[in-house]
């Protein structure tokens, strides 16, 4: 096993937000995580990050556990976290700088993939020059994006990744999954942009009520290409709406 969750719950003061929640990832697989707004995609996420602590449960990543083996685990992810939390007093290539020294890069492979990065994702390099203070949604984004894969982690993990960015950057992202996608990582992401998940997943997670009420692959999940992702999930989250009137005919006079 690549990523293993076991029992995982947590609970914010009387809301439980996840519920003894199991799950396997395997490499190689682009596994995308499903759900309404508020079910606890982030705060799933965020568990598999040790940024937020389960009440109760296990995570190991590569066969390894925080507990015993913390900053291993670490070293092997990368993330985009839906606040995408940058440092905007640096410019762009500060930042990316600042990162590549964290993971140790060495001066010519740091160099090398900024550059890399940069020129595929900004046609605007003076941009990157700026403080990022200054940047758009977008071009933060697309920052991040950078960060998070500059050390090139076995576990890759991108929270809302899609948000924000322009139709060119999107499909530019779409590129770069499917790019890095191998049999030897993992690529974990949570989405509201079902049209880009349809490019990249090979698995699918749904979370509703704080349990994984689907986990399988995308073949499976639409039936083999019968139903596109979108009609997958609303048929799984709400299937009553496929037979219940219409209670909004007043608008259509």
């Amino acid at each position: 096993m690549s990523v293993e969750i076991s029992g995982l719950t947590k609970a914010f003061g009387r809301k439980q937000v996840l519920q003894d929640l199991h799950l396997s990832i395997e490499k190689g697989q682009c596994y995308c995580l499903l759900g309404k707004n508020g079910v606890g995609k982030s705060t799933f996420l965020n568990c598999i990050l040790d940024l937020i602590k389960p009440d109760s449960g296990s995570v190991s990543i590569f066969g390894q556990s925080y507990a015993q083996h913390s900053l291993a685990v670490k070293q092997k992810l990368g993330a985009l976290c839906e606040d995408n939390p940058l440092i905007e007093e640096f410019t762009g290539l500060e930042y990316l700088n600042f990162v590549a020294k964290l993971y140790k890069l060495s001066p010519a492979e740091a160099e090398e993939r900024i550059s890399s990065l940069t020129n595929y994702f900004f046609t605007d390099q003076e941009s990157l020059q700026k403080n990022i203070a200054g940047y758009s949604t977008g071009m933060k984004k697309k920052v991040g994006i950078a960060a998070a894969i500059l050390h090139k982690p076995d576990l890759l993990i991108l929270d809302e990744p899609f948000t924000g960015l322009d139709p060119i950057a999107a499909q530019l992202l779409v590129k770069l999954i499917r790019s890095y996608s191998n049999p030897n990582r993992v690529v974990l992401i949570s989405s509201h942009d079902l049209n880009y998940v349809e490019k990249v997943a090979t698995h699918i997670g749904v979370l509703n009520d704080g349990r994984l009420i689907y986990n399988g692959s995308v073949q499976e999940f639409t039936m083999n290409g019968e139903n596109l992702i979108d009609q997958a999930l609303f048929q799984l989250l709400l299937p009553h709406h496929l037979t219940k009137e219409s209670n909004i005919d007043w608008m259509l006079n």
